[in-house]
């Protein structure tokens, strides 16, 4: 017997859940194919818990030291598993506030558990019993890659699924991979008391962001006692002696680091193996299931969304192509999703947020480019918070000032990141952003003095200028 839908949607993540409710919101029967915990990656392996993990680190550092010489700070304590336990109860409570108690108020929604595969065009076998859909959404995420080296099946490496299961804090860390991921698990464990490494292959960490922000960033971390080195070719990783070394070649020059664990930071990988894609004439390309702007895959029943069918893998931006890839295959809308209008950022402290254009890109792209950087030192707020760490960076096009980047190193950037967000969305100027008022004093006024910097010179104007 087959079970019939009107959509089916393979995925229990940000971009499944985004469609689904699309789906029940306008009554289309659908069901939904859940495998592994409910909510995705984001919820249980990914955003919430090491967010949680780097604010307590954050809240351990702060508790050890201030930037005011009026406070005394001294001893404090940090329990390592407390602190994982912690973790634990936030991710079950917002599953269950957030997914398994939403999905269940959805009545147009089914939800089966299991793993979906492919039986033919429009076909998925779930635990033995055929679902067919009208439509089918795939939207099964993403997974760590740990790239073959030399003995690193044998070695035990850990991938960050594996360090938020530690139940004891390691004395020595070495991070492979000097992205996002890498940076926040670096500097986490660090604050938590381990002595950390971070080894990155390119020239320098960040290697996708302004070279502004990246040693900007680098700067701040390594002040802060972080073992940073870059142009790393990995060789080769051994267990020894009940420890880890990890052979590489740092600039040409053989070097080998030995530590309690090895964190592989190297990337992910979408979900696609196992998944019949061939039986239903889906085409991949590089890895990810290939659509066209509609989300459409090569099987014009069949759409894709999320970290299988992006290289750009953010939650908000795989919850919006869920939101999309419904709208087009089902309503007739014909909507495309546009990557650079979503902000990224990256949880460390100082963080990073960035949208839109770098300047290397807007040169590429439009041949000519106007840019400013400002220190955050120049804030007022900065100023009182004794925390004056960070600059921004603005990409405007030259001819209409209209402004097409902005890029952050501060300890508040994730929150300053969607001011220029709308900027870049809607196409406004730098006059648009320097006659918007803005509360003083604020680390927000940073965006509107790196506008102003395209007028004047900042260095000598006033806190009040309009």
């Amino acid at each position: 017997m087959v079970r019939r839908f009107r959509l089916v949607v393979l995925g229990n993540g940000s971009a499944a859940f985004a469609a689904a409710t699309r789906a029940n919101d306008t009554g289309v029967s659908t069901a939904m194919v859940s495998h592994g915990e409910i909510g995705g990656t984001c919820v249980n392996v990914g955003c919430v818990p090491s967010k949680n993990l780097l604010e307590m680190g954050n809240a351990y550092r702060r508790a050890k030291s201030s930037g005011f010489d009026s406070i005394r700070t001294g001893e404090a304590s940090f329990d390592f598993r407390s602190g994982m336990e912690e973790k634990r109860r936030i991710v079950e409570e917002l599953r269950e506030s957030n997914y398994e108690n939403v999905i269940s108020r959805m009545p147009n929604v089914t939800l089966t558990n299991g793993k979906g595969r492919f039986i033919g065009r429009n076909v998925i076998d779930v635990n033995g019993e055929a679902i067919e859909g009208e439509k089918i959404l795939i939207a099964v995420g993403s997974s760590p890659y740990i790239p073959q080296l030399k003995g690193v099946d044998e070695a035990g490496v850990l991938t960050s699924e594996d360090m938020l299961s530690l139940d004891s804090l390691p004395e020595s860390l070495i991070v492979v991979g000097g992205r996002a991921l890498g940076l926040e698990f670096a500097q986490m464990f660090s604050r938590f008391g381990s002595q950390v490494t971070l080894l990155q292959r390119s020239e320098r960490v960040l290697p996708s962001h302004e070279r502004e922000i990246s040693e900007e960033l680098t700067k701040n971390l390594r002040q802060e006692g972080l073992s940073i080195f870059t142009n790393v070719g990995v060789e080769e990783i051994r267990e020894e002696n009940g420890g880890k070394v990890v052979k590489c070649r740092v600039a040409g020059n053989p070097r080998a680091f030995t530590a309690d664990h090895v964190l592989m930071a190297t990337g992910r990988r979408p979900n696609i193996e196992g998944l019949g894609l061939d039986l239903a004439g889906v085409e991949t390309r590089g890895g990810f299931i290939k659509t066209d702007e509609s989300l459409r895959t090569t099987n014009p029943a069949v759409y894709a969304a999320g970290d299988c069918a992006s290289e750009v893998m953010l939650e908000t931006l795989a919850a919006r192509m869920g939101y999309v890839a419904v709208r087009n295959a089902l309503e007739g809308a014909s909507i495309s999703v546009n990557a650079r209008e979503f902000p990224s950022a990256v949880f460390t402290d100082p963080q990073v947020a960035t949208v839109g254009y770098t300047e290397d890109e807007y040169m590429a792209a439009a041949g000519a480019c106007a840019c400013r950087t400002i220190s955050m030192d120049r804030i007022p707020k900065a100023r009182i918070l004794k925390d004056t760490r960070g600059i921004i960076k603005m990409v405007a096009d030259p001819r209409t000032l209209r402004i097409m980047g902005v890029h952050i190193v501060a300890p508040t950037a994730a929150d300053m990141i969607h001011e220029p967000t709308l900027a870049v969305k809607f196409g406004l100027t730098i006059d648009n952003i320097i006659g918007t008022p803005h509360v003083f004093p604020t680390a927000t006024e940073a965006i509107k003095s790196v506008a102003h910097a395209f007028r004047r010179d900042v260095s000598s104007m006033s806190c009040c200028i309009e």
